[in-house]
């Protein structure tokens, strides 16, 4: 089995695209961006035809063959060069590793087009693309055309070549208008979920981890409002004054002392190919991991090797999932070497941290090993993770 995943990690260590796109490569993009399916299908079969022209006797072939390129001709000659389309906009939501992601464009036609379809050319192998159903526009008519793409990977992925497709009257040549810009697609790790956690909280290094998820200090002592009450709130931190003026329940809310929060640490750096094939399964319990920390309101600062993730301009779950996903594979080692971890900034709360390796800075409480080893003690554990979506540390 383990040998079976090193050859995986082998054959994803080679580059799937060329460096340089040579003629065969823009020969090939042409004929998936200028012909449809039905094009594609009737120029195959005319490679067929061709060669049974030679064949004494073959009338049909020959006639079949003359018919290919009287279609063809008339594609070309009564295809419309330049629709009278433009797309708006476009935008995609992130999913996780395994799901269906939907592209919508806003197009806009500025004349009557019976079919108006989207694509993204030239798109990593990785994502299979859906046959995207086409919409009849009218004059002036602003629609949304939706395109669904399969994802195989986490990762961060660039459009660079969206296009409404306009096809001939014939169905076989389509002309592209391409969008002016680009579009990031997001896919985060896959989802994993943690039942037990008891590493967490266990032997003197877990004693600052027990304390953050006291209740009390979660609570945290300054008070920063008032919400409407929820099923579960304590009935201490009513607010009656507010109670009484508008007879409905509201709960006071505290925000938390600076500090009471976990520094969680995400090290991937390794020079062994070896350690290679849990870099995937590391970043995936990393994702795990911020979930939750974060549904107990105790994830404080993110850093990835030595860098620190600014968690304070949006959602911090959603900026840890995006930074998880713009990491990118190396294809044999990575750019940094592996050493102790040593921030920019001392961090303020306990530290937790997922590694290939383990790694002997003394800032770090806890660590959490993705490797095949055995052993550990309170502060170190080994862990290889299953397949299974639920973790059990």
């Amino acid at each position: 089995m383990r040998l079976l995943e090193k050859l995986r990690a082998y054959q994803k260590a080679i580059p799937e695209t060329p460096y340089r796109e040579g003629l065969l490569i823009r020969l090939y993009y042409f004929w998936f961006e200028r012909f449809t399916s039905a094009g594609r299908a009737l120029i195959s079969a005319a490679w067929i035809a061709l060669l049974l022209f030679m064949v004494p006797g073959a009338y049909l072939a020959r006639f079949f063959l003359v018919l290919l390129f009287a279609l063809l001709l008339t594609s070309f000659i009564i295809r419309e060069r330049k629709p009278k389309v433009k797309i708006i906009s476009v935008s995609i939501l992130p999913v996780r590793e395994k799901e269906t992601g939907v592209l919508v464009a806003s197009i806009q036609a500025l004349d009557d087009y019976p079919s108006v379809s989207i694509d993204a050319f030239r798109a990593s192998p990785s994502l299979k693309k859906m046959t995207c159903v086409s919409r009849f526009f009218k004059t002036n008519e602003v629609e949304s055309v939706e395109l669904k793409i399969k994802t195989a990977h986490r990762g961060s992925y660039i459009f660079k070549n969206i296009a409404a497709l306009v096809p001939d009257p014939l169905g076989l040549i389509q002309t592209p208008v391409f969008y002016n810009g680009s579009l990031e697609f997001l896919v985060y790790p896959k989802r994993l979920k943690i039942s037990q956690f008891s590493f967490l909280t266990k032997g003197h290094p877990g004693r600052e981890f027990a304390l953050l998820l006291m209740p009390s200090l979660q609570r945290g002592v300054d008070f920063s409002g008032v919400r409407p009450y929820r099923e579960g709130d304590s009935v201490r931190d009513i607010d009656h004054r507010a109670y009484a003026r508008y007879l409905k329940p509201f709960t006071k809310e505290f925000s938390v002392e600076e500090g009471s929060s976990v520094v969680f640490v995400l090290d991937i750096r390794f020079s062994s190919f070896s350690k290679k094939i849990f870099m995937e399964k590391a970043i995936a319990l990393a994702a795990a991991m911020a979930t939750w920390f974060e549904e107990r309101q105790i994830l404080g600062r993110f850093f990835i090797n030595n860098q620190e993730i600014d968690l304070t301009r949006g959602e911090k779950l959603d900026l840890v999932m995006a930074a998880l996903s713009r990491i990118e594979t190396p294809r044999f080692k990575s750019s940094e070497p592996p050493g102790i971890w040593s921030p920019e900034a001392l961090p303020m709360g306990p530290v937790f941290a997922i590694t290939l390796s383990p790694n002997a800075s003394n800032l770090i409480q806890k660590q959490i090993v993705v490797s095949d080893e055995t052993g550990g003690d309170d502060s170190l554990m080994y862990f290889d993770p299953s397949n299974e979506e639920e973790v059990f540390l």
